[in-house]
């Protein structure tokens, strides 16, 4: 029997020493408790403002849609037409290099064609000198005299096809 008393005072004074330990670590939460309640009423605010700051952004995100539910066909149609006009600028820049070469052909006719007409000029102004040179002139004739005073009195006007007659000034 004396084990068996000893057996419980042992497991008595563990028990004890059980329930001090428990007691100090109760102790220990309640301590930590109070120090953690600011830190969770904060958190608590933290997560209060978030969920508000969630709600708009879900109103904000509506409002968005809705903003781009009708922004969104007139930018496609858009669209269409900036893919329309660069199509037709694509064909014009076609159109336009085509008449650059064009006109570059023309220009080098156009040079080929001034140049042989003014060999030919050149060419009739030698043949003119020579033939005036080869013509006789007569310095201080009378008669071109008289010719040069007839042809002053009437004007150059294509209107007229036959001068008019000199009368005798008597």
């Amino acid at each position: 029997m004396m084990w068996v008393d000893i057996s419980i005072i042992f497991l008595l004074v563990v028990a004890v020493g059980f329930c001090y330990r428990v007691s100090e670590k109760l102790k220990s939460l309640k301590s930590l408790t109070t120090v953690l309640t600011p830190s969770i009423d904060r958190l608590n605010k933290i997560l209060n403002h978030t969920s508000q700051s969630i709600s708009f952004l879900k109103q904000a995100t509506e409002t968005g849609k809705e903003g781009l539910e009708t922004y969104i066909p007139n930018a496609h149609a858009i669209s269409a037409d900036i893919t329309l006009l660069i199509e037709h600028a694509d064909r014009i820049s076609y159109r336009l290099d085509d008449l650059i070469a064009k006109a570059g052909e023309v220009e080098k006719d156009l040079r080929q064609t001034l140049l042989v007409s003014m060999k030919q000029s050149e060419k009739q102004a030698r043949q003119n000198v020579e033939i005036q040179s080869k013509t006789p002139t007569r310095h201080n004739d009378p008669r071109d005299l008289f010719v040069q005073r007839v042809i002053a009195r009437y004007p150059k006007d294509s209107n007229i096809s036959q001068p008019e007659p000199l009368r005798n000034q008597g």
